[in-house]
């Protein structure tokens, strides 16, 4: 579990990075979402490859500012690094209050009461730019 908090954490700052490299002031806030799928055993090759353009289709909501889907990189084997999901996410939206738009938005609600099914553990890390 520390892996994986560590790992996301990584992603996060790194989305943040590319928003700020990108020509956004620093001092901006912004909330990193970053989620991890893990299917059930059962699911077909074909039904990860459906799951990946449902994932896509997320991205088409207007609060994303920016958005990444991923699946397990073949990196060098660490202590601190788990592959043992099997897509993550990672969006990054101007405030909570645009997070929370994301969540209720018909593309969104749509997308989990399609996919659920195929997923056995999903994991949420948001982080948000900290204060001064």
């Amino acid at each position: 579990m520390k892996m994986l908090i560590i790992l996301s954490l990584f992603i996060g700052i790194a989305a943040m990075a590319a928003v700020t490299a990108e020509g956004q002031s620093s001092g901006e806030k912004a909330l990193v979402h970053t989620v991890f799928f893990w299917f059930h055993d059962e699911v077909t090759e074909e039904q990860s490859r459906e799951f990946y353009q449902e994932l896509k289709k997320l991205k088409e909501i207007p609060q994303i500012q920016h958005g990444w889907i991923g699946v397990p990189a073949a990196t060098e084997e660490r202590g601190v690094i788990d592959s043992s999901y099997d897509y993550s996410i990672t969006f990054v939206f101007a405030d909570e209050a645009a997070e929370h738009e994301y969540q209720v938005h018909p593309i969104h609600t749509a997308f989990v009461e399609t996919n659920s099914h195929l997923w056995d553990n999903v994991t949420v890390y948001d982080a948000i730019t900290p204060g001064n």
